[in-house]
């Protein structure tokens, strides 16, 4: 589906913090919730829902161009703001020291650069810059990125956990990254910027970067999946089944999302639209808790998981700039292709 920029914005936040802790779920609040110990389930596919805010750092593969320091095309050769560079003269480009490096072992006044466009593979020759006995590119490029997100649901049988619902995107160029290792990590002190109506409210908190809970290094427009290293990490959430795009109705549905107690909660929200040809629902935050808590959806809410007649059959993914209490989700079933 094509959104507008200007109506609607991705809700992983980048450039924030965030949180994996052992989560306890308010039994009393999630009454879409129920066990499954005496069903057959060999025929239908059981994940864990989350809800948990997490905090993600990753590298990228390549070095990402988000800018150049001039306008002669000399500098520029044809690379793009957006091209990620792959290798220069053969040698591979993992981040920025790389071209640094490379450049001034070869300290030739040209290089040809094979970088990557639109999925597609280029190359050019660009001139170097010399200054003070060092060789550089007249560009700037990104090779790593931080934020918020969501995490959507575990798979207990394959290790992978799911999450932001939407790929994670440079913020600059709004290209999807291609991630070579990413990290979700542990945080603390979560609290809620809310919305208001000017700005998009946002999560923050506190990243304990000594605390990695799991790795990934798939990154699609469906969201990202990786690995926990504790392959014996303890759910408290009950096991649901996961819900088919056709199971998904126009109506109640629940989020759920973790409070700044550290629970994990539900809320009551509506889905008001389904969109089957862009695998996707329009939906809408009515309940008053969490309006109070954060004002609808905010930054850093992306993956947060959707239930539906005790079903995982979605995440929020997006929201509405001039409207924070609608926005739309992805159905669980695309997320789990990755």
């Amino acid at each position: 589906m094509k959104k507008n920029n200007r109506f609607i914005i991705s809700i992983f936040f980048v450039f924030a913090l965030l949180i994996f802790c052992d989560i306890l779920l308010k039994q009393k609040d999630n009454n879409y919730l129920e066990t499954f110990q005496n069903e057959n389930i060999s025929n239908k596919q059981y994940v864990y829902p989350l809800g948990n805010i997490v905090g993600i750092k990753a590298d990228t593969d390549g070095a990402l161009v988000i800018g150049f320091e001039e306008d002669d095309i000399e500098y520029i050769g044809g690379l793009k703001i957006g091209d990620n560079i792959i290798s220069i003269e053969g040698e591979k480009i993992s981040n920025y020291k790389d071209i640094t490096n490379i450049l001034n072992k070869l300290r030739s006044d040209e290089v040809e650069i094979i970088f990557e466009r639109d999925n597609k593979i280029k190359k050019s020759k660009i001139k170097n810059k010399e200054e003070n006995d060092k060789y550089k590119l007249g560009l700037w490029v990104r090779d790593k990125i931080s934020g918020i997100g969501t995490l959507t649901c575990y798979n207990p049988t394959t290790n992978e956990f799911y999450a932001i619902g939407h790929g994670i995107c440079d913020m600059d160029t709004e290209k999807l990254l291609n991630i070579k290792e990413g990290n979700i990590y542990n945080t603390s002190n979560i609290s809620i910027y809310k919305n208001n109506e000017k700005n998009i409210g946002q999560i923050n908190a506190i990243i304990d970067y000594n605390n990695s809970v799991g790795k990934f290094s798939i990154n699609s427009n469906n969201g990202i999946k990786g690995n926990f290293y504790d392959y014996n990490y303890k759910f408290n959430l009950p096991i649901i089944e996961i819900g088919k795009k056709d199971d998904v109705k126009t109506g109640s549905a629940y989020v759920l999302f973790q409070s700044k107690e550290g629970n994990v909660e539900s809320y009551e929200i509506k889905i008001e639209k389904i969109i089957k040809e862009d695998n996707n629902m329009l939906i809408k935050v009515v309940d008053d808790k969490l309006i109070d808590y954060t004002g609808g959806i905010v930054k850093g809410m992306s993956g947060a998981p959707i239930i539906q007649n005790n079903k995982l059959i979605g995440s929020l993914t997006y929201v509405f700039k001039h409207n924070p209490k609608k926005g739309y989700g992805i159905f669980i079933d695309e997320m789990l292709k990755l």
